[in-house]
């Protein structure tokens, strides 16, 4: 992904993936930046809804992508890295941090949002959320935006330190060659290492103590007897380091 990628903003549309994967459909192919001031109908993970008032950056990048169909989920360890990056420039490498799967915090509190999807022509849709001038309230998780610890930042800025950093952690990834070197750029972010947690499951729960990712990206949790749990799926609590 070289050269400068085009951009297509709008002020206000129901949801930057969904115009990316329309564009797909259409036989756009990408690289391909998608912007919106604001979102009608945001998507976060598991199909929650993602408040999209202006004053925040919502960007879908359509992107073609060559990695093999086991690799292609390593997009969003990716995606979140740049995030990392992004909320690192501006506030303080020492006030972000990564929560499994693909959280950034900022004090501890949620400040951005990733969905990545498979598009048509072998693409692949990396949508991203990054809080700016607000954050949502009335959450069953604290939330946080960077205006609130860098008073400069505005979307424009924001979006130009992510972008150069989602390209520059994607040379990195190099299709899934370089997927150790990001797990362990990962890990050195990771919130909650080595502090009880729990994962929920549907009616299972799961407890014990954040061992790190794997390999593969998978949360290992080491249970009190000693044993591990490798994770793939769940919502992850950390029981004391959590706010």
């Amino acid at each position: 992904m070289t050269g400068t990628i085009p951009v297509r903003r709008f002020a206000t549309i129901d949801s930057t993936n969904l115009e990316a994967q329309r564009l797909a459909s259409a036989g756009t192919r990408g690289p391909l930046w998608v912007l919106s001031d604001e979102q009608t109908g945001g998507r976060g993970r598991l199909g929650r809804n993602w408040v999209s008032a202006p004053g925040n950056l919502y960007a879908s990048l359509l992107l073609p992508i060559a990695a093999s169909a086991a690799a292609v989920p390593q997009v969003s360890f990716v995606t979140a890295l740049a995030v990392h990056d992004t909320v690192a420039a501006f506030c303080g490498a020492d006030a972000a941090r990564l929560k499994w799967p693909n959280d950034c915090l900022l004090q501890g509190a949620k400040v951005s949002g990733i969905l990545c999807e498979t598009a048509e022509g072998g693409q692949v849709v990396i949508g991203t959320g990054i809080n700016v001038a607000h954050s949502p309230e009335g959450l069953p998780y604290r939330t946080a935006h960077l205006g609130r610890f860098a008073p400069s930042a505005d979307v424009a800025a924001v979006f130009e330190v992510y972008s150069k950093a989602l390209t520059e952690r994607l040379a990195q990834w190099r299709e899934g060659a370089g997927f150790a070197a990001i797990m362990a750029a990962w890990n050195e972010r990771a919130h909650g290492l080595h502090q009880p947690v729990q994962v929920v499951q549907g009616a299972r729960t799961i407890l014990g103590r954040f061992s790190g990712l794997g390999s593969d990206g998978a949360l290992i949790v080491t249970t009190a007897d000693g044993g591990q749990e490798t994770i793939y799926a769940g919502d992850v609590t950390f029981t004391t380091a959590d706010p």
